[in-house]
């Protein structure tokens, strides 16, 4: 059965016998290149209907929370649209992208004294105050940095709509803004306060609305409103923001059309104003979903098939830690073969997630023109907008890369998230003094009669093309026999491990010359392959870390390769945490490859 209503794929999304294809490019190549889970988003749509409404619309804000990046912030202010965000994380991304301060507004219900100071310290085109106590902290934290702050008050229309009860934000009851009633007297301590500017009104309804009556209604409401501030307070706003939420196609829905919402808002808000003799104020918006929503789609790669009760249940590598959507309040997507399609005969499947949860069902009723085996494609249309922004880490998955193509080329926006990354906000709680020593292991200072010993095992950590940045052994035994003649100083050790004469393991230590940093130290280590798993490299650091306290170094930093478990698990035993990544900033035989930064200070107290 063909499925109805307008499409819910990207506008350069070609879906036919082959499978798949976004901006000209395979979702199976796509797939291969970047791994699955995937986001695509198909660039050039996301220009397109951000163009739609800077043009129609004369003052659209992009509702970052709907699909938070660098590089989409970049995009819809290239395209004119100005930002919306709701919590200073989301300011962060903003400013951080590179967004003039003049070009963010500010909401949400719940705002901190932190988030207005950075609003106003940053100069933020508008807050939009929800309560009475913000307006009055707004006020002060203004006035101590000597500015006035322009601001909207959220205004609780009583007018409520959208596909689920969940993002219906007018209705009376919200936890949004403040009745109509309360309005009047906020608005005269409003005109009263001198760190703030009173602008205008802010309503918003709620999310995937799919008719345009309710926004018009709650036009009417704002206007009758400002008329009885006129009257009351003398106050005629400059500014009208009828909010967003604006619906999109995911199956079978038929969501307004841009050109006709547009005129029809405008229309009311102008005739309105002038049927009421108010001055026509100049008119918001904030589309976010119907900005992101339709240009990008989820390629899932099918694990295990099962059949209960007659019905096809396919595992996906994905779930409800890369779209809470479907579990959360019911969405609905359509599904396809992104791979080459199944045509054994029209079949309603289960597609489920890998997720430790009988309700991590991403669509309980896909239908599909024949079951899924292991290792195909599948696509779920629609799904830019609330998928990657409420993404999580259940079950210690990593959220999913997000890339862009555009004319038949494949850009990464968003890396995948990696067992480096869900481990890079621990923090180490003691940190030992001294390993345990080693029954026949030796800890000492280098000598030059081990030159030969240390670069063995030098050598042979290089050849294995996994642990070091190093691709190749340039030094000789003559070289290393001058280096090691002075293994220890105030400015670097060089340890050895020694079992049975030999050398199994070495480590080096170096403080950092400049004044600024001299109170840093950096280190390499190598353990022969046969050696590791019996505490040597532990016994190294060990050594390493009391020769750089005895020295008055107070930090010791590292950079190792994110696959590296076993290092990375030795050196966060010993305090070592996440400090940062360099990304692809090594470049080996088998390509670019990311460097985790730690750090560890060996002061009690910094």
């Amino acid at each position: 059965m063909a499925a109805s209503g307008p499409s819910p794929w990207p506008a350069n999304a070609v879906l036919d016998e082959a499978g798949l294809r976004v901006a000209g490019l395979e979702a199976e190549e796509l797939a291969v290149r970047f791994g699955t889970p995937l986001l695509v988003a198909d660039e050039a749509h996301l220009r397109e209907r951000a163009r739609a409404f800077a043009r129609l619309f004369p003052h659209p804000l992009y509702a970052v929370k709907a699909f938070t990046s660098h590089h989409v912030i970049r995009l819809v202010l290239e395209e004119g649209l100005d930002l919306l965000a709701a919590t200073d994380g989301e300011v962060e991304a903003c400013l951080r992208a590179g967004a003039p301060p003049s070009r963010i507004v500010l909401h949400g219900n719940n705002k901190s004294d932190a988030e207005l100071r950075l609003a106003v310290a940053e100069g933020l085109r508008l807050v939009n105050v929800d309560n009475p106590e913000e307006l009055e902290r707004l006020d002060g934290i203004a006035r101590e940095h000597g500015v006035v702050q322009d601001v909207l008050l959220r205004v609780l229309p009583e007018v409520g709509a959208g596909a689920h009860r969940a993002i219906r934000t007018g209705e009376a009851g919200s936890k949004f803004g403040m009745p109509v009633a309360e309005i009047p007297t906020v608005v005269a301590r409003a005109m009263e306060l001198a760190g703030v500017r009173l602008v205008g009104l802010h309503a918003h309804i709620g999310s995937q609305v799919l008719e345009v009556q309710p926004y018009l209604e709650a036009v009417d409401v704002l206007l009758d409103l400002l008329v009885e501030l006129r009257a009351r307070t003398g106050f005629e706003a400059d500014v009208l923001d009828l909010g967003g939420g604006f619906g999109v196609a995911y199956t079978d829905e038929t969501p307004l059309a841009l050109d006709e919402l547009a005129p029809a808002l405008l229309a009311r808000v102008r005739g309105g104003a002038e049927r009421r003799g108010l001055r026509v104020p100049h008119t918001l918006v904030e589309p976010g979903r119907s900005v992101v929503g339709q240009a990008m789609v989820t390629l899932y790669r099918v694990g295990v098939v099962k059949v209960r009760e007659g019905v096809p249940i396919v595992a996906v590598d994905g779930g409800m830690s890369d779209n809470i959507r479907p579990m959360l309040y019911g969405a609905r997507y359509r599904v396809a073969f992104a791979s080459r399609p199944r045509t054994d005969g029209p079949v309603r499947v289960r597609i489920v997630g890998r997720h430790c949860e009988s309700g991590d069902v991403l669509a309980p009723d896909a239908e599909l023109p024949g079951v899924p085996r292991p290792g195909d494609l599948l696509a779920f249309a629609a799904t830019g907008a609330y998928t990657y922004s409420m993404a999580s880490n259940y079950n210690r998955v990593g959220r999913p890369a997000v890339v862009g193509v555009e004319g038949g080329r494949a850009r990464l926006w968003l890396r995948r998230e990696d067992a480096a990354d869900l481990d890079r906000l621990e923090v180490a709680r003691a940190l030992p003094r001294r390993a345990a020593p080693l029954e026949g292991v030796e800890i000492r200072p280098a000598r030059p009669a081990d030159a030969a010993g240390f670069l063995a095992v030098y050598r042979e950590a290089v050849a294995e093309e996994r642990y070091l940045r190093a691709e190749r052994v340039v030094r000789t035994v003559r070289e290393a026999r001058r280096v090691l003649r002075r293994s220890v100083s105030d400015d670097q050790a060089f340890l050895v491990a020694v079992e049975a004469g030999a050398v199994v393991g070495w480590i080096q230590i170096v403080r950092e010359p400049h004044p600024v940093v001299r109170h840093v130290a950096t280190f390499g280590m190598a353990v022969a392959r046969e050696r590791r798993g019996r505490g040597i490299g532990s016994a190294l650091l060990s050594e390493a870390l009391r020769w750089a306290r005895d020295r008055g170094v107070a930090k010791v930093e590292l950079s190792v390769y994110p696959d590296n478990r076993a290092a990375l698990a030795l050196y966060r035993r010993f305090g070592f945490v996440e400090e940062g990544r360099l990304s692809g900033h090594s470049r080996k035989p088998s390509g670019y490859r990311d460097e985790i930064l730690m750090g560890v200070w060996l002061e009690e107290e910094r």
